[in-house]
């Protein structure tokens, strides 16, 4: 197998429970996930090729500071607004410096208030203290910033004050991470994202310096649609089209193949099969949208991902069983539907590592 550098994973301990929007005591991932719980999915003989993760923010808690708060750039209140981000990127980088297994941690994609404006993105910059030579070693982890589209109304992604936030983190060299979710919120949500994204970057060819747009987990496609109806399916030819305007927006958008497990069906029918049988379905369902993303984005802009440990809930439900690692089955499903659409070992490499150490400016 190529170097494999995973571009996408959470990580959080047990006293960050109570500061995470999502987390319940009845969802599976109520416990602690960090860097020692991460790496037991990895078999001991595919530590040597493992070179380390980006670490992508987990939708920590936060209030909406007031406009006077941001215009006047009142510190005790924008910190009390964002503790818990913020609170999290010091975590991340406290793993990196002193974690046994810290070498890992290869770069940190925050959360950022982007919804509200350049302004209160710069604020939220300034609070992370990355700034002066004294801190270069913390720049230099900050990737680029996260905030997740798919929990929000309709026009959130689209908003002015949104659009211009995503193209001063674009225009500062960092990474704009972005997730839609097409199969439950809507093909509208790709749709808007298409649109914002397209206005943010025209005009835009000749701009040097530029970070990527990163977007996550293939737009969380319909994998439940029968393979014998994909070609024809209107949801299917609906996503197709819109990535391939993504992609011809600008070179900088990347596509994540990410995040297969949590889409693909999970009644019983598909997690009864052998273990042989449910290897050649899961394949047979992902196939054809990862072989229009490598079509369409081509090998230089896809990135491999596992979204851990979030990989775990979907996957639990399709291999019951608690025999294997959603992370290895993962990376050995990825590798064989690139080696069944004709993939070189080159392309491989590009897109298990090299890619992201590209697009995340990884050291």
């Amino acid at each position: 197998m190529p170097p494999i550098i995973d571009s996408h994973i959470h990580l959080f301990t047990e006293d960050h429970l109570p500061h995470l929007a999502w987390a319940t005591p009845e969802n599976s991932l109520y416990a602690q996930n960090s860097i020692p719980e991460y790496l037991s999915g990895i078999p001991p003989s595919g530590l040597a090729d493992f070179k380390g993760f980006v670490f992508i923010e987990t939708d920590r808690r936060y209030t909406i500071p007031s406009n006077e708060a941001i215009s006047k750039s009142d510190t005790v209140a924008l910190k009390k607004a964002w503790q818990w981000p913020l609170e999290e990127f010091e975590f991340v980088y406290g793993l990196s410096k002193t974690h046994a297994h810290g070498k890992y941690v290869l770069g940190i994609v925050p959360w950022a208030p982007m919804n509200l404006g350049v302004l209160a993105v710069e604020r939220f910059y300034e609070l992370l203290d990355v700034g002066g030579e004294e801190n270069a070693e913390k720049k230099g982890m900050l990737k680029g910033f996260r905030y997740l589209v798919q929990d929000k109304p309709s026009g959130t992604i689209g908003e002015v004050k949104f659009r211009e936030s995503m193209g001063w983190v674009w225009k500062k060299g960092l990474v704009v991470e972005i997730g839609v979710d097409t199969r439950s919120g809507g093909l509208w949500q790709l749709e808007e994202a298409v649109k914002a994204i397209q206005e943010v970057v025209k005009d835009s060819e000749d701009v040097e310096g530029v970070g990527a747009f990163v977007v996550n987990h293939l737009c969380k496609p319909n994998l439940q649609i029968d393979p014998s109806e994909i070609s024809s399916h209107p949801t299917f030819r609906t996503w197709k089209s819109n990535v391939k305007a993504l992609a011809a927006s600008h070179p900088s958008i990347v596509m994540k193949i990410s995040g297969i497990f949590a889409e693909l069906p999970h009644d019983e029918s598909f997690s009864k099969l052998s273990a042989s049988q449910k290897e050649g379905a899961i394949i047979a369902h992902v196939t054809p949208w990862i072989s229009e993303v490598l079509s369409i984005f081509g090998p230089d802009r896809v990135i491999w991902g596992s979204d851990w440990p979030v990989c775990k809930m979907g996957f639990e439900k399709i291999y019951p069983s608690g025999e294997l690692s959603a992370w290895e089955t993962w990376r050995v499903l990825a590798a064989k539907v690139m080696q069944k659409l004709g993939q070189d070992e080159d392309a491989m490499e590009k897109l298990f590592s090299r890619n992201t150490v590209r697009v995340y400016k990884l050291r």
